[in-house]
């Protein structure tokens, strides 16, 4: 935390700075950058938390458990391509709020089911929810930026994606260390998953009503107006 903040106090003096604080002043860009490290710590959290879940209070073997991870993991193979879709259709800023309702609901919904045949779809939808988020964030970074500003902008989205999820690990490891002497590990996981799930879809709304703000004041396009090539960057000035 002091090596960060000492970061800012030399990015700011530095007369060509590494990163050009006035980045964070695009908000469609920080809405991408915030959803996209939400969707990436629920990402690394729910795969903890499952793997302790199946094996520990499920009782499966390893070989058995990572069976059941394959339809998460085949959601999020699929969640690149359909990015790639829905990109042709809304902006940035909207897929990464469909990312995170899609998300935000089945981390909260995994912490309710405990039937195999409702468990592992839902599993599948969160996978899908929360592989879209941290998937296209990269891509929708390179859409709400100048182009000059393109590798800028990767470098400081990978920082927070890799930085924040570890500090989500962590945080899900400490929490269940807290909690488990007072309660079974089962309601320690899904107290863990609940929090996220409405942590992310609280953020997901947010971004569509800041975006619904922006679109207001002229500063972004709106939904139905989606135009194709430098038009089409929500870049979060005014044309």
């Amino acid at each position: 935390m002091a090596a960060g903040a000492l970061f800012v106090v030399r990015e700011r003096l530095a007369r060509h700075p590494l990163i050009d604080l006035r980045l964070f002043r695009n908000v469609p860009y920080v809405l991408v950058t915030g959803m996209g490290s939400l969707s990436n710590m629920g990402y690394g959290v729910t795969v903890f938390l499952s793997t302790l879940y199946l094996q520990d209070v499920r009782g499966l073997s390893p070989l058995l458990a990572g069976t059941v991870f394959l339809a998460p993991a085949l959601l999020v193979a699929l969640s690149g391509p359909l990015g790639a879709r829905l990109a042709r259709h809304m902006r940035p800023t909207a897929v990464m709020a469909l990312a995170g309702a899609v998300a935000g609901t089945g981390m909260y919904a995994l912490a309710q089911v405990s039937a195999w045949w409702l468990y592992v779809p839902v599993f599948a939808w969160c996978g899908l929810g929360l592989g879209l988020g941290w998937t296209f964030s990269s891509v929708a970074t390179q859409q709400v930026v100048a182009p000059e500003r393109a590798g800028e902008a990767s470098g400081v989205l990978l920082t927070f994606l890799v930085t924040l999820g570890a500090i989500a690990l962590a945080g899900a490891a400490a929490a269940i260390s807290a909690m488990t002497p007072q309660r079974p590990p089962e309601e320690a996981y899904d107290a863990i998953l609940e929090l996220g799930g409405v942590v992310i879809a609280v953020t997901a709304m947010t971004v569509m009503a800041v975006r619904h703000r922006l679109v207001v004041l002229g500063r972004i396009a709106p939904l139905s107006m989606r135009a194709r090539g430098d038009a089409g960057q929500e870049t979060g000035r005014r044309p």
